[in-house]
């Protein structure tokens, strides 16, 4: 290329002199890195560089298409050219980029589609949905290529997969582009959902499909107290023995296909892979679990293998020493405990920068019969071609001959040494409960692999979890993950999917998703964690008990007891729930193996706060002074929400005012600390006048006729709501998107308060001018007109009007600008529940008001427990009643005289056999 075409590339607002400098220091310094022989000058006008000298991705993927070898095109292209290299002043540079960009995917998508083709006609069904997959992750931009896919995918047997690509297209043009798919492809696709209504209408009729229904986890732990309402139950007592009946069958189930197509499924081997034991460097130690990884991610699936998830494996072995390896009779014992009828031991053997694997593949069918061994050797550098070489040469005893797709299979790691080691040093670290070290590890792999989408998945993930500074939204790694989902196996893009759906807020899709790879893969202990904390963050806001995320995580303890995300989560709900002998024993687990673990304080501050041991709580408050701010907001979180000892919460005012240091931490913090006083019943003290979280959660509770506020206090809030402007807003990252609590917050109030005081000509108002607001910008209007309508509905005495209002009401977080709104819904969750007791439907009321536990509903959880009480003493459950009662006067013992008749009542509605409370 010529210079000057590199200068106006590069430099074009630089003058010529500046330029050329600047281009003989690139130049310089490239030669320096990649030796003097690769760029070489052509006289003084042209550079160029050397192609044998320098291998390159792209001009490979090219040259194999031009030379038809369209499977080893496919095999090198990783995703988007160049996916993080952004250029600003150079827009020629720019313009070059994005047509590379638009050449290369295109070319990739022709390829991927023709094979896919080639696939279906030769009868490869799932080698071609594979490629059907991987073409529609490149989001073609010609609608016909989708449709063509789809179909494509529906011919291969996978029409679920073809309904699920067409909603992730159609949400991908709604965010993008703000429209919809062509009619011609929404009639395809409603096509395809009749057929498969017909289908299942067909295996329902030959009495096959009836036998799989509900196959899934169990929807709650069994009920002795103080366990959370299962109100279903009582109205529908036959579920719990058709549920029981398809877990129990599940082993059976898992697996077969409908025998009306005529498709025998392949037997199923499920095999163990365990850790390598090492001989030879240190440096290679990372390989001991690594190849747990490696050799599962390459044999599941292959030859009807089916891998038992490495995180259950590793903790079924923890504990073992690298250098010393389990004996044949303990490999046995554990693969059979872990339900595997196969397993693989091995070693790694490291000499003079050279690695040899040896392998053995053992069926403990046949009593522990040695099937195949194999060993491998080559330059360290060359690991993953080893391992696929080693993992080859083992399955060629179990088939006519070696599998030579296995080595052309999407890579699920990465071509980097330096990434990988990364990679598992965060997989170690996460294990241990040490998530900020785990995020910290994935950031580096994921930068020094710009596509190696595992560790940038995994990024997304426990960027969940904590705070990584300088890190990109989580969201966005995983939107980066789902450009290189080719090199994913099918098993990770489905938890990468479901994973964006969560991340999206998305509650009911993430669900849908975590609990179909659940039921395919029953030993994936990611999805069941996943499922878990779409119950646990997610039920709150569709009326649903958070307690729902017992059963997921408890079965994610019982793949990998070492597992401690799902620990604290249990830990939090038996705080919640008064579970206390649950508490104490997790806690001590915990404790036990994780004492140095960055949330081992938040332990042990539960067990603090539920105990209510004031030593206990003292060294809390003095440790959470040198905590960060993920921790301390956890800290403030188990005392408020979980444990709900307000007393607690307050000890930590001091430490969570001073040691925050993210704005949206700091935001919060204010917030909570605001609410301490509402959330206590505590009005007329310890809150500052011009608080707008406090004057905003009074408002809400005013409205409430529960709590008997006199008519004066109700006229001088509406005043201050009138007069309050702005209130406040929660800022970056815990927003979508950023938006001033203008008007509508404060007319919705002032029409709560106006129907309070009887005004309902004022509230009128108020909705209809909410109704007015059209604002895109704005958070949805017309949902708190709607609220304000259904207060108009219960004050005049017409409550199935009121409950029909709320019913319409968008409880989803999702809803662009909702999350801006920081009591968005909680006022309305607590009067659907207040409108179903009114109308008699007591079991309906109580999973709504068992959903306050939420982060954002602290001003009415006592409110809920007080409900809760009464409507477990109507139905004759005196031990869950007395527990509802005992919480709200925990809660509200030092609450303002106003609201002593409520605290009376409580006590009057307490067992004499209850705790006595103050």
């Amino acid at each position: 290329m010529s210079r000057d075409r590199l200068l106006a590339l590069f430099w074009p607002e630089s003058d010529a002199t500046h330029a050329r400098n600047t281009l003989s220091q690139a130049l310089h310094q490239l030669r320096h890195a990649l030796g003097a022989d690769v760029i070489e000058s052509h006289g003084a006008t042209a550079v160029g560089v050397r192609s044998e000298q320098l291998w390159c991705d792209a001009t490979e993927f090219t040259g194999a298409l031009d030379r038809g070898e369209v499977e080893l095109a496919l095999d090198l292209y990783r995703g988007e050219f160049c996916p993080t290299l952004f250029t600003s002043g150079a827009p020629e540079l720019e313009q070059w980029l994005d047509s590379e960009r638009r050449r290369l995917r295109a070319q990739a998508l022709t390829a991927s589609r023709s094979v896919a083709e080639q696939l279906v006609v030769r009868g490869e069904a799932e080698h071609a949905a594979r490629a059907a997959r991987r073409a529609l992750a490149m989001q073609p931009d010609d609608e016909s290529d989708v449709r063509v896919l789809l179909g494509l995918l529906e011919r291969c047997g996978d029409l679920s997969g073809a309904l699920l690509a067409y909603q992730e297209y159609a949400r991908r043009l709604a965010a993008d582009l703000e429209t919809e798919p062509a009619l011609e492809t929404q009639r395809l696709v409603e096509t395809m959902r009749r057929r498969r209504e017909q289908q299942a209408a067909a295996a329902t009729a030959d009495g096959e499909s009836a036998t799989t229904a509900g196959v899934g986890p169990a929807p709650y732990p069994a009920r002795t107290a103080p366990l959370p309402r299962m109100t279903w139950i009582r109205r529908r007592p036959g579920l719990v023995t058709a549920l029981a009946l398809a877990v129990a069958g599940g082993g059976v189930l898992f697996g077969l296909q409908w025998r009306g197509r005529h498709v025998v499924a392949p037997p199923v081997r499920t095999l163990a892979v365990f850790p390598f034991t090492l001989r030879g460097g240190a440096p290679f130690v990372y390989l001991r679990d690594g190849m747990v990884d490696l050799m599962s991610a390459k044999l599941d699936g292959a030859e009807g293998f089916h891998a038992i998830d490495p995180r259950s494996v590793l903790s079924a072995v923890a504990g073992q020493d690298a250098t010393v390896g389990l004996n044949a009779e303990a490999n046995a014992r554990i693969a059979r405990r872990l339900g595997a009828g196969w397993y693989i031991s091995g070693d790694v053997i490291e000499v003079a920068g050279r690695l040899q694997l040896d392998g053995t593949l053992v069926d403990v069918n046949e009593g522990s019969e040695t099937v195949a061994t194999a060993t491998v050797s080559g330059d360290t550098a060359a690991l993953f071609e080893l391992v696929d070489d080693l993992a080859g040469r083992m399955l060629a005893r179990l088939s006519s001959g070696r599998d030579t797709a296995l080595t052309r299979l999407a890579a699920v790691t990465t071509h980097s040494l330096p990434a990988l080691k990364l990679f598992l040093d965060g997989e170690r670290a996460l294990r241990v409960g040490r998530d900020a070290q785990a995020a910290a590890a994935f950031g580096e792999a994921a930068m020094l692999d710009t596509g190696f989408a595992l560790a940038q998945y995994r990024l997304a993930l426990t960027a969940t979890w904590v705070h990584v500074p300088d890190a990109e939204d989580p969201a966005a790694w995983a939107a980066i993950a789902a450009r290189h989902a080719q090199r994913l196996t099918p098993l990770v893009r489905d938890l990468l999917t479901a994973y964006r759906a969560y991340k999206d807020l998305r509650a009911e899709d993430a669900e849908r998703l975590y609990r179909s790879v659940t039921q395919s893969h029953p030993d994936n202990v990611e999805a069941w964690f996943m499922l878990g904390e779409t119950f646990f963050h997610y039920n709150p806001w569709r009326g649903r008990s958070p307690m729902e995320a017992w059963t997921p995580f408890q079965r994610v303890l019982a793949l990998d007891p070492s597992d401690s995300h799902a620990m604290i989560h249990l830990a939090r709900l038996a705080a919640a729930e008064g579970r206390i002998a649950d508490l104490d024993s997790l806690a001590r687990r915990y404790l036990e193996r994780y004492p140095d673990a960055e949330r081992a304080l938040e332990m042990r501050a539960l067990v603090a706060y539920v105990h209510d041991d004031l030593p206990g709580r003292k060294a809390v408050t003095a440790a959470a002074r040198d905590a960060d701010d993920d921790v301390m907001t956890s800290l403030f979180q188990a005392a408020a929400l979980y444990a709900q000892n307000l007393d607690a919460a307050r000890d930590l005012a001091g430490p969570f005012s001073g040691g925050l240091h993210a704005a949206a931490f700091r935001q919060l913090r204010q917030r909570y600390i605001g609410e301490l006083g509402v959330a206590a019943g505590q009005w007329a003290r310890d809150q500052a006048p011009d608080d707008g979280w406090r004057l905003e959660a009074e408002a809400l509770l005013a409205a409430e006729p529960l709590f008997g506020i006199p008519r004066a206090r109700v006229a001088a809030l509406r005043d201050s709501v009138a007069d309050r402007n702005p209130y406040p807003a929660l800022e970056p990252p815990l927003t979508h998107p950023v938006l001033p609590l203008r008007a509508e917050m404060q007319i919705y109030l002032h029409g709560l308060l106006s129907a309070r005081l009887g005004d309902t000509a004022a509230t009128s108002r108020d909705a209809a001018l909410l109704d007015a607001i059209r604002d895109a910008r704005a958070v949805p209007a017309h949902d708190l007109a709607r609220g304000l309508r259904a207060e108009l509905g219960r004050t005049r005495g017409d409550l199935k009007q009121a409950l029909t209002e709320l019913e319409g009401f968008q409880f989803d977080v999702s809803v662009p600008g909702v999350r801006a709104v920081a009591h968005w819904g909680i006022r309305e969750r607590f009067l659907r529940a207040e409108l179903l007791v009114a109308l008699g439907r007591d079991e309906e009321a109580l999973p709504w008001y068992d959903s306050f536990q939420g982060a954002y509903d602290l001003p009415f959880i006592a409110a809920a427990h007080f409900r809760e009480g009464e409507i477990e003493e109507r139905l004759g459950d005196r031990e869950r009643a007395d527990f509802h009662y005992a919480r709200f006067l925990s809660m509200w013992r030092a609450c303002d005289p106003e609201f002593q008749p409520l605290l009376a009542q409580a006590r009057a509605g307490l067992s004499a056999s209850a705790p006595a409370m103050p």
